[in-house]
């Protein structure tokens, strides 16, 4: 779900990041919904050159709203409020700059800023993270949410820029690497899109994906956050992961990277840890589940939509 980070967002619309986005080969970082307002806006305007003109402004004047030295195409976001409009959280505006606090570890932050939702607290430096104004405790249909983000990647021209349909893509081999240094192979049989790459090697390091989460507890919302919460803990014990790396900087750093051939399993988890620590981990799992599973009966045959079971 964009971002729905939905894992590696490089959401980018609009024809000044066109071409950079079509060399990314993963995308997406998952959770709530907010590309997916981004891309309703692009397709809203689809008719309307200079509307679309002024958003595709909008992108690039964002892209130096953020950190100056970010290359990643997913910096290119438009700032959340440049299309949610004015949002607060804990009675603090959304999308401030807090450079300050980007190498803070992210607890000690939101303990700093009591009731302020994460996102809302950092969606300046990472726009895939744009609060939508429900925060994950009030949130009481994950599966809708999940839905959402899965149509609108597949709707997108940068993401899915030719749907051959549904379980129609060519398969492929999907690799990241594992917390030893070996290689993890992952087969798709059908990669329809994109985004696909970097969303199942991303959502299968977390052990998110369909089959290795029970998606039968997503319709009830309060299990599903309990599940999510034992997640997040499990990454934590795993990994144990320092004060230096769980912060919103590290988050930014690792974009560039982890969704490649070579990143890593530690890393990887780490990316969606942050939004755990961010108040959004649920989300972010309900996308994995639903975006695509491991096949029954198999460990490393990644499936989408019915053949999950």
């Amino acid at each position: 779900m964009i971002g729905h980070g939905m894992l590696f967002v490089v959401m980018l619309v609009g024809g000044v990041v066109a071409t950079e986005l079509e060399r990314e080969d993963s995308c997406s970082d998952a959770t709530g919904g907010l590309p997916v307002n981004l891309l309703q806006t692009r397709a809203s305007l689809k008719h309307d050159s200079s509307e679309l003109k002024r958003f595709s402004l909008v992108v690039a004047r964002t892209v130096d709203q953020q950190r100056p030295n970010d290359t990643n195409s997913a910096f290119g976001l438009p700032k959340p409020s440049e299309y949610l409009g004015y949002r607060e959280s804990g009675g603090m505006e959304c999308g401030l700059n807090h450079t300050a606090d980007l190498y803070k570890p992210i607890p000690q932050v939101l303990a700093e800023h009591p009731g302020v939702d994460g996102y809302c607290y950092f969606e300046f430096h990472a726009p895939w993270m744009a609060y939508s104004g429900v925060r994950q405790r009030d949130n009481t249909d994950f599966l809708s949410g999940a839905e959402s983000g899965r149509v609108s990647m597949r709707s997108s021209e940068i993401m899915c820029p030719s749907d051959p349909g549904m379980n129609k893509g060519p398969a492929r081999e999907i690799k990241y690497l594992g917390d030893n240094g070996s290689t993890i192979t992952l087969f798709d049989r059908h990669v329809d899109c994109n985004h696909i790459m970097g969303d199942v090697k991303y959502c299968h390091a977390l052990g998110w994906l369909g089959n290795q989460v029970d998606t039968a507890l997503m319709t009830d919302p309060d299990a599903w956050r309990s599940l999510n919460e034992r997640e997040c803990e499990r990454l934590n014990e795993t990994y144990k992961f320092t004060d230096e790396e769980i912060t919103l900087g590290k988050h930014i750093d690792d974009q560039e990277w982890i969704f490649a051939d070579y990143g890593r399993a530690r890393n990887l988890a780490l990316h969606g840890y942050h939004k755990c620590l961010l108040g959004h981990g649920a989300e972010e799992m309900a996308y994995c589940a639903h975006l695509s599973c491991l096949l029954p009966g198999t460990s490393n045959q990644i499936g989408h939509g019915d053949v999950c079971g």
